[in-house]
């Protein structure tokens, strides 16, 4: 997902936040069967940097200098739990209904930022994933399969690579294979223009994107999805795309700025899958909250699987059960 910070080489206020507060921002009514679903991580640093550095010839300078400058302003983290980014029960409830059951974007031809409703996005197993581009490197792969079976011991959901048909396609290209996707998507004549698949492919203000498509069949929901990440992003930022773009693929459409320690979140502090997001994804993929669910139906069942694996305090008001007594404890 697009991703804002307020870049001056100091970091953002770390203040701590309220807890559980309450009051989601202002939406727009839900479209009930939205098409494509998109996420992208957006470096609007990158702008500035660019005009102020003269520099800079290249995208491999630019996210170079920009990741230099993000790590001097102690952003793109890369810890899983850090101990000055506590949450509770009420924060992961908070977060989760900001960010699983609204997209960034609206759902038209043209690429317009608004939060808006959606229902929610879940798959299911098997899924089928393939990595292919000219910018594919052998770390690559090895970095995807690693990710991808923490993914599946989260979700429950099967994952198998192919070289056939996927579900999810993931492609890292170089310059020239951007090209040759934008004059692809210029030619198209109809709703196949793919705005945020373009913007990616001209604009190095987006490192990577994803969009899901999905459709309803046979009385359930069939999901599709491309990823696709700029060869010229190194390190971290490379990495964080593969975490970001891949789990908001599977259902984790938006960013909100409340949400910390998280990667779903447009400042950038956090670059990489933390505890607060396996949250979400475990919440996300519990069998007791079905595809197509409305905030309304769905967020009563999700405050009832946060009480029972968040870290407190409870949302029902009532006590936390006791740890069980060790065996060797018990009298007779």
């Amino acid at each position: 997902m697009p991703r804002k910070p307020e870049f001056s080489g100091v970091a953002p206020d770390r203040s701590p936040r309220p807890r559980g507060a309450a009051g989601a921002p202002r939406m727009r009514p839900a479209s009930r069967f939205p098409r494509s679903l998109r996420a992208a991580r957006v470096l609007p640093a990158l702008a500035a940097l660019a005009l102020a550095s003269g520099c800079v010839q290249n995208t491999d300078e630019l996210y170079a200098q920009a990741l230099e400058r993000y790590a001097a302003a102690g952003l793109m983290r890369t810890e899983t739990a850090p101990a000055d980014a506590p949450f509770t029960n009420a924060d992961l409830a908070r977060d989760f209904e900001r960010i699983a059951f609204h997209m960034e974007f609206e759902e038209s031809e043209d690429l317009i930022q608004n939060s808006t409703p959606v229902t929610l996005v879940k798959w299911d197993g098997p899924i089928r994933w393939k990595l292919m581009g000219d910018g594919a490197r052998a770390e690559d792969f090895a970095s995807y399969r690693g990710y991808i079976a923490r993914l599946s011991r989260l979700t429950g959901l099967e994952f198998i690579e192919t070289e056939g048909e996927p579900d999810i396609l993931l492609v890292i290209a170089t310059p020239a294979m951007r090209a040759a996707i934008l004059k692809e998507i210029d030619a198209a004549k109809d709703s196949t223009r793919q705005p945020l698949m373009r913007e990616w492919a001209r604009n190095d203000l987006y490192p990577c994107v994803g969009q899901v498509t999905r459709a309803r069949k046979g009385g359930k929901w069939r999901n599709s999805a491309k990823i696709v990440i700029k060869s010229e992003t190194r390190g971290v930022l490379r990495e964080s795309c593969i975490h970001e773009e891949l789990a908001q693929t599977l259902g984790l459409l938006n960013d909100d700025g409340e949400a910390r320690p998280s990667i779903f979140n447009d400042d950038q502090e956090f670059a990489l899958l933390t505890v607060h997001d396996e949250l979400l994804l475990r919440i996300l993929y519990d069998p007791r909250l079905k595809a197509g669910m409305t905030a309304e139906q769905g967020m009563p069942i999700v405050r009832r699987i946060i009480d029972e694996i968040g870290p407190g305090p409870r949302l029902d008001g009532r006590a936390a059960p006791p740890p069980p007594v060790p065996a060797g404890d018990m009298e007779g």
